[in-house]
C-alpha cells in the first residue's frame, strides 16, 4: 500500500489489519513500513456441497472463506523520492516483494503532493497516482541504466539474451522474462538493436515493465468527504481501476464489531447493532452516520480493495485441494481444510507444486471432486474448484 504522505494509508492499514499504528493529519506519520495480515473474501464451497468444513490455512465465517494476505503500509512518497528525497527510498525498496500495489489517493483533494493540508477540492487526486507511477519508473530507469551499455552490446552481439539479461537485473522485484518480452512488444522497440534505444525509449520500456510486473488499483480514500465525488470522477476518467473507500469508516466498524457493539464482517454492505442500550449518544450518532454512508456507497469500499486486487487485477484463482474426493477431506479427516491462490492459467500440477514440491514431482493426475472424474492434462483451474491430486508418492503409500 503506497501513496504520498497524509492520504490515510495508515488508517486504511489499521482498518484492514486492526494493527495499532500511528495515525495523524500531517505528513510522514509512518516512518518505517508497517506489516500486517488482512483477508481476501471468497464464497466458500462448503454450503454448495452441503458440508461443515474445518479450515486450517484460512477461516470460514457464515459461508465466506477468509484467506490471509500479507499487506505492507509503506512510508509516504514525495516528488524526487527516487533520488532519496523524503522517505521514498524505503518505499521503493519495500515494493520489491509486492504482487501488486494499492495506490492510496486523497479523493477529497484536500492535500497537496507533499501531503500538506489544503482546501478540499483544490488538488487533483490523479496527480497522487501519477506521482507514484513516475517515481517508481524513474527508480527502475536508474537501476537498468547503470548496466544498460553492457546489456545492449552483449545482446546485439548475440552473446546474451536481451530479455534474459534484463530479467536478471530486475529479478529481485519479481520481474520475469515474460514480463520483459511483453514490455518490449508494448513499447514497440527494436529488440535486435538495443544499443540504438534512446533514454526516452528506455524510460518507455521500464514504464511498461512497471505496469506489467506491479499492477495497481487505486484506493480513492476519504470518499466520505463531500468534495470526493469530483475526485473519484477524475480518477475513473483517467483510466485507473478505482475503488471509492473510507478507511476511517471501516476502522470504526471493525473496532465496534471487535468490542461486540455491532455484527459486521469486512466487506458487508450493512451492519447490525447488537444491543443499542450499550451505546452512548455519541456512539449512536457515529453509527447512524456510518450507516448513511454505507447505504449511499454500498459499504465502505475497503474490503473491495483486497478482493478486487487479487481476483480482478491479479486474477488469482482460489482452489480447494482435498485428499479424499468423496469425503472432501485431508488425511486427518478435516473437511475442505485449505484453499490456495493460483496464478491465472495454472493447472492441477501447479496446484500440486504449490502444496508441496514432492507432490508436484510425483504428480500423476487430478480428480474433480465435484464430478469424481479425472481431469485432462491441459485442464485450467477455475475459481472454487475442489481438486484431489493423485501422485506416485500417494499410490506407493
Amino acid at each position: 500500500m503506497v501513496g504520498k504522505p497524509n492520504v490515510g494509508k495508515s488508517t486504511l492499514f489499521s482498518a484492514l489489519t486492526l494493527v495499532d499504528v500511528p495515525i495523524a493529519n500531517y505528513p510522514f506519520t509512518t516512518k518505517s513500513p508497517n506489516r500486517g495480515v488482512t483477508y481476501l473474501r471468497f464464497n466458500c464451497v462448503c454450503r454448495e456441497l452441503g458440508v461443515k468444513d474445518n479450515p486450517k490455512n484460512s477461516l470460514c465465517v457464515d459461508g465466506v472463506r477468509l484467506i490471509p494476505i500479507q499487506i505492507i503500509d509503506c512510508p509516504g512518497i514525495v516528488p524526487e523520492a527516487h533520488l532519496g528525497r523524503g522517505l521514498g527510498l524505503q518505499f521503493l525498496d519495500e515494493i520489491r516483494q509486492a504482487s501488486a500495489l494499492i495506490v492510496v489517493a486523497d479523493a477529497s483533494g484536500g492535500t497537496d503532493l507533499e501531503g500538506n493540508v489544503v482546501e478540499p477540492g483544490t488538488h487533483d487526486p490523479v496527480e497522487d497516482v501519477r506521482l507514484v507511477e513516475k517515481e517508481f519508473t524513474e527508480w527502475l530507469l536508474g537501476i537498468i541504466s547503470r548496466d544498460w551499455p553492457r546489456i545492449a552490446r552483449a545482446a546485439e552481439a548475440k552473446q546474451a539474451s536481451l530479455a534474459g539479461e534484463i530479467a536478471r537485473v530486475f529479478s529481485g522485484l519479481g520481474v520475469d522474462k515474460e514480463h520483459v518480452d511483453a514490455a518490449i512488444m508494448r513499447s514497440e522497440l527494436d529488440e535486435g538493436h538495443p544499443t540504438a534505444w534512446r533514454r526516452e525509449e528506455l524510460r518507455r520500456f521500464v514504464d511498461e515493465l512497471r505496469r506489467l510486473s506491479k499492477p495497481i488499483i487505486v484506493a480513492a480514500n476519504k470518499a466520505d468527504v463531500p468534495t470526493a465525488r469530483e475526485g473519484i470522477k477524475k480518477l475513473v476518467e483517467a483510466g485507473y481501476e478505482t475503488i471509492p473507500c473510507s478507511g476511517e469508516a471501516e476502522r470504526a466498524l471493525r473496532m465496534a464489531a471487535e468490542r461486540g457493539f455491532i455484527k459486521y464482517r469486512p466487506g458487508d454492505r450493512i451492519f447490525t447493532v447488537i444491543d443499542s442500550s450499550r451505546l452512548n449518544p455519541a456512539q449512536k450518532r457515529a453509527l447512524d452516520a456510518l450507516a448513511g454512508f454505507m447505504e449511499k456507497n454500498g459499504g465502505t469500499g475497503v474490503q473491495d480493495l483486497i478482493d478486487k486486487v487479487y481476483l480482478n487485477v491479479l486474477g488469482y484463482i482460489p482452489v480447494f485441494p482435498v485428499e479424499d474426493p468423496v469425503r472432501l477431506t485431508d488425511r486427518n479427516g478435516n473437511v475442505l481444510p485449505d484453499v490456495y491462490l493460483l496464478k491465472p492459467g495454472s493447472g492441477p500440477r501447479d496446484l500440486a507444486y504449490k502444496i508441496h514440491t514432492e507432490l508436484g514431482e510425483a504428480y500423476l493426475y487430478a480428480i474433480n471432486a465435484r464430478t469424481r472424474l479425472k481431469l485432462s492434462s491441459d485442464y485450467k483451474l477455475r475459481p472454487g474448484d475442489v481438486i484431489s491430486i493423485v501422485s506416485a508418492a500417494k499410490r506407493g503409500s
